[in-house]
């Protein structure tokens, strides 16, 4: 079974990946800004306290997954560019060991 690897194409997917992780962090402190930009609408009766601390612990669990979701995302990226680069660094191994052994032989 033979594998073919197109390093071009995997550091382009690395910098796709990348980008979705700058726009999605945007995304979330967009989200964020426009979340604290309503205040505290649940007011600060007995009701009201009890919906805002609920409101506070859901959304800061929601933003840890999302931060811990950007991480990966952009680490994704990250290790696909980083294993394009040791592809084309391979191949260009290869080759040159090919084209030194074709010269040893008289080629």
């Amino acid at each position: 079974m033979a594998i073919e690897v197109d390093p071009d194409g995997l550091s382009g997917s690395g910098r796709a990946l990348e980008g979705v992780a700058d726009r999605f962090g945007q995304a979330i402190s967009a989200f964020q800004a426009e979340l604290a930009a309503f205040g505290r609408p649940w007011g600060s009766d007995d009701i009201g306290s009890l919906i805002g601390a609920a409101h506070d612990e859901v959304s800061a669990f929601a933003f840890e997954c999302f931060d811990s979701a950007l991480q990966e995302i952009a680490a994704a990226g990250t290790d696909l560019t980083g294993m394009a680069i040791q592809y084309a660094e391979i191949e260009a191994a290869i080759k040159e060991g090919f084209d030194g052994l074709h010269q040893a032989l008289g080629g």
